[in-house]
């Protein structure tokens, strides 16, 4: 064998680091659009995605069948800010994380289970569109600063959609309900908005 035909080290370093990087590149190359149209729905601009090289590469170690861990919270709460979950007092929206995995698909046994709520303590799921309804469809046509505020809810629920298409939203508890907005991540994880409801 003639010596150039052999790899040398350094070729062959260069030559498995490829082997690893490539099939990121092209998981990150496939998801970008997606990435910048949820982005887009958020409201975010340019100016807000991360540019530290810490968040990059987290960005791109964690792409895979869902957008980068770092683009979701991102878009969730961008959409999500400075708006409150009405009723009979009002709550803003967090990011929700928690650890996974997630079961799926993700039952009111199985959300006790990964939160131990315990069994005594009432848990109700609705969809997306009845949980946001009293935002966007029962809003009070006198109320000009409800009906101005519709299509950020609409914006911020579609973004949830778009982020997460499986979430779901679990109400825990009576009188001070806690709302999770939730759904799952690439890495199972189970991640989304909280607020609280109200309901005396």
């Amino acid at each position: 064998m003639r010596a150039h035909d052999a790899l040398t080290p350094t070729r062959a370093l260069r030559a498995s680091r490829r082997d690893i990087i490539a099939p990121r590149m092209r998981l990150l190359v496939r998801s970008l659009p997606h990435a910048l149209a949820l982005l887009a729905l958020a409201g975010c601009s340019a100016a807000d995605l991360p540019t530290s090289p810490v968040a990059g590469r987290a960005a791109l170690g964690s792409i895979g069948d869902f957008l980068p861990v770092p683009v979701t919270r991102l878009a969730l709460e961008r959409a999500a800010a400075g708006l409150l979950y009405t009723s009979e007092s009002d709550y803003p929206f967090t990011y929700f994380f928690h650890a996974g995995p997630t079961p799926s698909p993700l039952t009111v046994p199985g959300f006790r289970a990964m939160l131990a709520i315990p069994t005594a303590t009432p848990i109700e799921v609705v969809s997306l569109d009845a949980f946001f309804a009293r935002h966007i469809e029962r809003v009070d046509p006198n109320d000009s600063v409800a009906v101005a505020l519709v299509p950020r809810y609409i914006r911020l629920r579609e973004t949830i959609r778009a982020a997460l298409p499986d979430a779901v939203v679990f109400r825990v508890g009576t009188i001070a309900i806690d709302c999770y907005v939730v759904g799952t991540d690439r890495d199972h994880n189970l991640v989304g908005l909280t607020t609280i409801a109200i309901e005396t």
